[in-house]
Formats: structure tokens, sequence, C-alpha cells
């Protein structure tokens, strides 16, 4: 494919995913007649967007009867083992769960196995990588005796130097640790963020989380106006990049179409005081532009009326960037960070200031690879520095990078 249609196909994905029925079906025609088939399969793939993908041509004969058999199967065979391994780890959560209560820590599952159980009844319907549980910080050190004891490994470098490289990190990361087991992969966090919103902490998660059955087992999860701020969390906290924003769209989708007549009204309040008010904004606007009609407008409407004008602003150009991205206009990292000046001096004299107080050499996180020739270095570096001064001439995008720093500094 070449690099010109990548941001079409890209841009077709998420309309159909997100659009109503005249969207979806203008954007399985443009795929195709460009016979690009099998590179939406792809992007979906990766995306993770295979179930409502299915979902969406099983809605339209006409596309159907032209996509290519092969990728047709192709598509059907990818649903059957992503099904089953969604399941598997549904599986997993609650087993999770259950050991961990045993130990007396309170669990809540949160993101893609939360969706399952909460808004889409069934592995088949959602694709889910891993098991992700939200604990209470004084419960960490039960927690991994209890895993550990079970059969799983900390995956995670050593405590001090972990939380000090997520702490001075430029980037919003959360406080979390990853374990392996049998079952996969699981990650237990506690903070989200250096500075979370308190509408987000892990012990009103807890304190707030529901039960939920699907396929036979029974989960605790986030609450549904917590779930739904986690996703716009994680939305911002990413940067909005594409492969994971696409999915927190469908997600908030869904929930609007199951919980936005009852709760939209305590989320829009919740997001407006959570400083997460213009990220709500701009993920709704980004549905409601290829859904006029869907519930999720009105919520659109109801939060500009109550977000102050700053904050609507700041909306519209982080909806701009969030559409850019997903054309693939992504800018480079360093182009944002450049906005967030604090944080970026942050993270380059915390790890100095810190040093003589974590003992021993930091661990290594990853096998290095052999450095490459100083020449191939240099080029890099120049290559790089040529595009973020060109990302730098354009005041309008400019405007978006500085609205995506602006927001992910209130949680540094």
């Amino acid at each position: 494919m070449l690099a010109a249609d990548a941001g079409f196909v890209r841009t077709a994905l998420v309309d159909v995913v997100l659009g109503d029925d005249a969207v979806v079906a203008m954007a399985l025609h443009a795929v195709g007649e460009r016979a690009a088939w099998a590179d939406l399969v792809r992007i979906a793939t990766h995306w993770r967007l295979v179930p409502q993908l299915r979902e969406a041509l099983a809605r339209d004969d006409a596309a159907k009867a032209r996509i290519d058999v092969p990728v047709l199967e192709f598509l059907r065979r990818q649903s059957i083992v992503h099904a089953a391994e969604s399941a598997a780890i549904v599986r997993h959560a609650a087993e999770a769960q259950r050991l961990l209560s045993e130990a007396g820590v309170r669990t809540v599952a949160i993101k893609g196995v939360a969706a399952i159980a909460t808004l889409y009844g069934g592995s088949s319907r959602r694709m889910v990588a891993d098991v992700d549980l939200v604990i209470e910080e004084a419960q960490l050190t039960t927690t991994r005796t209890a895993l550990e004891r079970s059969g799983y490994r900390d995956m995670s470098p050593p405590f001090e130097h972990h939380m000090a490289s997520i702490g001075f990190s430029r980037h919003l990361h959360n406080y979390a640790r990853t374990f392996a087991g049998d079952g996969g992969e699981l990650d237990v966090h506690w903070q989200f963020g250096p500075r979370p919103p308190r509408a987000l902490a892990a012990g009103r998660i807890v304190e707030r989380s529901i039960l939920a059955t699907v396929e036979g087992r029974t989960l605790r999860v986030a609450g549904p106006v917590e779930f739904a701020l986690l996703g716009v969390h994680h939305a911002l906290r990413s940067s909005f990049a594409a492969h994971s924003t696409a999915k927190d769209l469908a997600d908030l989708r869904a929930w609007w179409e199951r919980e936005g007549e009852g709760r939209g009204a305590e989320l829009l309040a919740a997001a407006a005081g959570a400083g997460l008010g213009s990220s709500l904004l701009a993920l709704a606007r980004a549905i409601a532009r290829r859904n006029a009609a869907h519930p999720i407008a009105r919520g659109a409407d109801a939060l500009d009326a109550l977000l102050p004008a700053a904050q609507r602003r700041e909306a519209e150009r982080l909806e701009a960037f969030v559409e850019r991205n997903l054309r693939g206009e992504s800018p480079d990292d360093a182009t944002v960070e450049l906005f967030a000046p604090v944080v970026f001096l942050r993270s380059l004299a915390g790890p100095l200031l810190n040093r003589g107080r974590l003992r021993g050499p930091a661990p290594a996180t990853e096998v290095l690879a052999p450095p490459k020739p100083l020449f191939v270095r240099v080029r890099n570096r120049i290559e790089r520095g040529v595009r973020i001064g060109r990302e730098l001439l354009q005041p309008q995008r400019v405007a978006t990078y500085r609205a995506v720093a602006r927001a992910q500094s209130r949680f540094h």
C-alpha cells in the first residue's frame, strides 16, 4: 500500500467503527473502489478492532459481496483466534481476582476486561491483550507475595528505580507492576500518573467498583463513570496515539449507548472536575462527526456548555490533533514535549538529583542492541531535527501540540 493511501485506509476504518450506516457504507464502498480490503483488515488487526469491522460488514450486504474471498476468510479466522484469546484473558482475570481475594486484596478489573464484562457482553465482540487490575497502594506487598506464591514472576525493574523512572518521565505513566504467569500477563495498577485526578484515585475506583457477570464468570470491574474516565485518561496519556485511541473511541461510543442516558451527566461533571473535560469533549466530537444522530452528540453539546471558554478552545485543538493522528499524521514525540518545558527539565534533572538516593546501578529494562555506527546516529538526529523543525513551522499544528502538552501537564 502506498503511503498516500495509508491515511485513507486508516480514516476509512475509523469511519466504519464509529460512523452511522451511511458513513459506514460510504467508507466500505471507497475501500472497495481502491481494492484496499487487505489493508483495511491488516490495520483492524493491528488496532485490535476486528470485531467492530466484522459487525459493520455483517450489516452491509454490498460490501460483503465485493470483498475479496481470501481476505474475508482471513478476517473470519482472525475473529475466531482473537475471540478465544479474549475469552482466555477473561478467565485469567477471574482467577487472578479469586486468588488475590483469598489473600485479602480487593482488586478491580479495568480497560479491556471491564469493557467485555459491562459493554460488549462477550469475548467475541472486544479484543483484549492482557489483564489490568487496580489495587490500593497499601496492598501492593500483599499482592506481590500472593502472586509470587501462585507462580507469577514480577517482570518490572527493581522497585525504587522503577518508581523513580515513572516519576521523572516526560510521559504520563501509570504506577504499575507487570506479573507474568501461566495465564499470561497481569498489570497491577495503583496510581494513574504522577498527579492523578481525585476521581481516579485507586481507593475511589475500588470503592465504586461493581460486580459483572460474563460468560459464567463474575468479575469486580470499574464502575461506569470510572471506566469511562479511565478511557479518556488513557487516550490523553498516550498522546492520542491512533492504534489505541481508535479503540478508546469505540469503547466510549458503546459506553454512551449503554450508560449515556442514566450516567451521562455524571460523567460530564466528573470529567470537567478532573481536568479531563477538554479531552472527553474532543473524543465525543470525533464520534459525533461521524454519527451526528448518536446520543453522544447531545452529550458533547452539554459538555461544551459546561466548560469554560479556554477549555472549549483546548478541546477544539485536541480534536484536530486526534483527527490528524487517526490519519497517520502524528508528530514526533519531542515536538509535543517541547511545549511542556517544566516536565521536560524535571525529566533531565530528576535522575541526577536522586542518583545518590538510589543505591546501585540502574537496572537494564531491555536487551540493548549493538550501537549504531556514528554516521547513522548523526544522520538520524539530523533527520529528526528537520522533521521537528518542519512541524514547528506550521502555526495551526503548533496550537494543537501546545494543547496536548497543557492537558497532559495537569497530571504530572
